[in-house]
């Protein structure tokens, strides 16, 4: 029997640790440590939502730009969750009286520094693994990228950020606006195929479900300018069109793996690409093979998307594994990952 995950969002658990290295407990109810800066620190509890979706919510509730918002990273949708957020000239007493259907925010502290991407140590995942098989004894994992950074539902977002980098932003946008997956709701997925056919952005918005605002957005910018690429992807959030970028990334990086593996090579690292980066003689001849140049990543056509590229852990080390139940047929497991790594692909590797 295959293994199976998130048949209810409460069965993963996924609470974000802390550059002190602090687990951010879900459901407990944190001190408020008062301190300097205009910058509201709050612990973001959601259930089953979109990190971002959750984030405007937030920020529709509290009427204030998405811009005010800082965040470490993403967390799975389909999942109960905490992180931390920094919320730019918010008043305590305002955040608290929030009544959100599940998003909760607990405000920990004041600071002078906004959260920002990558300003964490890790998460640790409690998730119920239903499966027959006991969980396989592993110090370290294989660390790819999990099927969130693509998209579960419609795994487009490499391929935007592909074209994004590419130069073509008209695919870029065609690609977000108009590609389907039979996995999406039907409304969804009919709206796509309408839009492929007549590209008519104007049109579209008034068949485009309101609950694909991103979608939205880009239609009502090309609806008044309809060549204006640049400027409709521009009109959409900073973290979700570099999020596109790094998907791109993501995606060669998991080639990468894929290829390391398969010639044998001992290496301890691999590249995220970008146009700073430097290259071992091996992921050069990679790279060439997938027609991939580095200068590509300054995203001339979108600069603020450009990326300098680093390197990434080919495996990393499950921190703290322990079953902490088990019944037949399912257990529940617990362990740590360091900021990046993905608990479904760690999960891959011990039950799969």
């Amino acid at each position: 029997m295959m293994h199976e995950i998130k048949r209810l969002p409460e069965d993963f658990l996924v609470e974000e640790i802390t550059p002190e290295g602090k687990v951010l407990e879900f459901g407990k109810k944190p001190r408020f440590v008062k301190g300097g800066g205009d910058q509201l620190v709050c612990v973001l509890e959601k259930k089953d939502w979109d990190t971002l979706l959750a984030i405007r919510r937030v920020c529709e509730a509290l009427r204030i730009s998405q811009k005010r918002v800082g965040f470490a990273g993403t967390k799975d949708k389909r999942s109960w969750s905490t992180q931390r957020i920094s919320i730019w000239n918010a008043k305590k007493e305002d955040v608290e009286k929030l009544r959100l259907k599940d998003i909760e925010l607990k405000p920990l502290t004041c600071s002078s520094e906004r959260v920002e991407l990558g300003n964490l140590e890790g998460n640790r995942f409690t998730v119920k693994v239903y499966s027959d098989k006991p969980p396989r004894k592993l110090r370290e994992v294989w660390n790819y990228f999990g099927v969130q950074r693509f998209g579960e539902t419609r795994p487009i977002t490499h391929l935007v950020g592909k074209a994004m980098v590419d130069g073509s932003l008209e695919d870029a946008v065609r690609i977000y606006l108009a590609e389907t997956s039979l996995k999406e709701r039907d409304d969804a997925l009919q709206a796509r195929k309408r839009l492929a056919e007549s590209w008519d952005c104007k049109a579209a918005l008034a068949y485009f479900p309101q609950r694909l605002t991103f979608e939205r957005t880009l239609l009502g910018h090309l609806a008044q300018y309809p060549n204006d690429y640049a400027g409709a992807l521009r009109r959409l959030p900073k973290n979700l069109k570099l999020m596109f970028v790094h998907a791109y990334q993501a995606a060669l990086f998991n080639a990468f793996i894929d290829y390391a593996r398969k010639k044998g090579l001992r290496v301890k690292t691999g590249p995220l690409v970008g146009y700073e980066s430097s290259l071992s003689t091996e992921e050069k001849r990679f790279l060439k093979m997938e027609g991939v140049e580095l200068d590509a990543f300054r995203c001339r056509s979108l600069p603020e998307c450009g990326s300098r590229g680093e390197r990434r852990d080919l495996k990393v080390k499950l921190g703290g594994f322990k079953v902490v139940k088990k019944r037949k047929g399912w257990c529940v497991v617990r362990f740590s990952l360091p900021k990046g790594s993905y608990a479904t692909v760690a999960l891959n590797q011990l039950f799969g």
